[in-house]
């Protein structure tokens, strides 16, 4: 059996030779850039993007290279260019192109970020497939069409502004109808000012509205633990989190059980005095959250590209376990 990645490589190395020199790259855009993206672009002072965005085990198939342009409005554009080394034409070619274009444009926002740029407006990027099979290309062209009957609702999806669910703009709004969806929302509403303590009473009404219609369940209860969890990491000190369990311990409704208020008794032991053993309890727990606040802090930072010894010196979190999450969230 022939080892795909020796047959290949030759194409590879031959198109790289080729169109890393930016004479003979200017003059295949030229050739085969559409008018109206010529007329928008500057090809004199065209610069190549050393890396790949290509998936490791395509690579073999698939040369891609990446030209960063001007733009003759003054800003920055890319032309994306991705070579195939195989007769057979991929039927998922136009969305394996939105994928690599996703990938720069992601790449750009990480490389501002860390600069600390603004990444907007994004840069306007161009692909171009080269394909030099044995047969004309029959594969789909259109993005839009791989989705079959769902093709119109796709291109207002991508057209049409963001779906958003906005909190802040709904204080007012009564959740109770929302059901399940109430506890994530009343929490959600609430954690930027912190102000869950005042607001308790109505949290309560939503429980006990799932309890009344026979929707609540031992999920729930889990689920109101996590919330709990949530709430806590979101206040600022350990004496508004024991506040917090507090007020959820005598406030909740009772069949909560042994979820919320278990979870309170781990804290504050029901029938000790409330002393020294109550503020070691707590601190177990302000330790637990700070180790949480961390990671996830950690893992924000490797989303942004930071590499590992500056995220080591940002957390105090040892090298090991950073690699550990690294691993985790490319994954």
């Amino acid at each position: 059996m022939i080892d795909i990645s020796i047959e290949r490589r030759p194409h590879d190395e031959f198109v790289k030779s080729m169109l890393y020199e930016e004479p003979m790259a200017r003059d295949f855009f030229e050739s085969n850039l559409p008018s109206d993206t010529l007329n928008l672009v500057k090809l004199d002072n065209m610069q190549l993007v050393p890396g790949t965005f290509v998936d490791k085990q395509l690579r073999a198939l698939h040369t891609d290279i990446l030209y960063k342009v001007e733009m003759k409005d003054g800003c920055e554009g890319y032309i994306f260019l991705l070579v195939e080394h195989y007769s057979t034409p991929d039927p998922t070619m136009a969305f394996r192109t939105l994928n690599y274009v996703m990938r720069i444009l992601d790449r750009h926002v990480k490389e501002c970020n860390n600069a600390g740029k603004n990444p907007l407006p994004l840069p306007y990027i161009f692909p171009i497939v080269y394909y030099n099979g044995e047969k004309a290309y029959k594969g789909e062209c259109c993005l839009f069409n791989l989705f079959g009957e769902h093709k119109e609702r796709i291109m207002q999806l991508f057209n049409g502004p963001l779906n958003l669910v906005d909190i802040s703009v709904e204080a007012g709004k009564d959740l109770r109808g929302q059901k399940r969806a109430s506890l994530l929302s009343w929490c959600m509403r609430h954690s930027m000012q912190r102000e869950f303590l005042s607001h308790l009473t109505e949290l309560g009404q939503y429980i006990e509205d799932l309890i009344a219609i026979s929707a609540w369940t031992e999920a729930d209860g889990e689920r109101a633990q996590v919330m709990l969890e949530y709430m806590l990491r979101s206040l600022n000190t350990s004496a508004d989190r024991g506040a917090l369990i507090e007020a959820v311990y005598n406030t909740l409704p009772s069949e909560l059980g042994d979820t919320v208020a278990t979870f309170a008794e781990q804290v504050f032991k029901e029938g000790e005095v409330y002393g020294e053993a109550r503020g070691e309890a707590r601190g177990e727990v302000v330790g637990k959250l700070k180790g949480i606040e961390k990671t996830l802090e950690a893992m924000e930072l490797i989303d942004k590209g930071w590499n590992n010894e500056a995220i080591h010196k940002k957390t105090g979190l040892s090298l090991d376990v950073i690699e550990k999450l690294f691993k985790r969230t490319i994954h």
